[in-house]
Parts: structure tokens; C-alpha cells; sequence
């Protein structure tokens, strides 16, 4: 899969960099809202089975 990034480049998906991303997020918010860590591979796969391509803010919108 490839991601379109903000500024125009074409990356290969990189799943570490989803679930790095929904980690850091979760230490900023307080316990009732953090997600569990078994809905975090839920939510990666859930992006994996989209489309060949996806802005960044697709796979944003996706975890929110």
C-alpha cells in the first residue's frame, strides 16, 4: 500500500508508524478515554483493507 503524504510524496505504508502514532496519543489522554491495546490492531487493519492508496488524512479519519 502507498500513502500519500501531506506534502505530495508517495511512501510505502508503514503499519509501526500507525500504531506509534495511536501509542503517543494514548499517553496524552487520561485513562477512560485511552484506547485498549487489543482495538489498536483492530484499527491498523482496518486501514490495511483499504484501497492501494491513502492520503494521510484518510488513515487519520479512519483512527479517529
Amino acid at each position: 500500500m502507498k500513502v500519500i503524504k501531506r506534502d505530495g510524496r508517495i511512501v510505502e505504508y508503514d503499519r509501526n508508524k500507525i500504531i506509534e502514532a495511536i501509542l503517543k496519543a494514548n499517553e496524552e489522554v487520561d485513562g477512560m478515554e485511552k484506547i485498549p491495546d487489543f482495538y489498536i490492531d483492530r484499527i491498523v487493519k482496518c486501514v490495511e483493507l483499504q484501497r492501494n492508496e491513502l492520503y494521510v488524512e484518510e488513515i487519520q479519519d479512519i483512527i479517529e
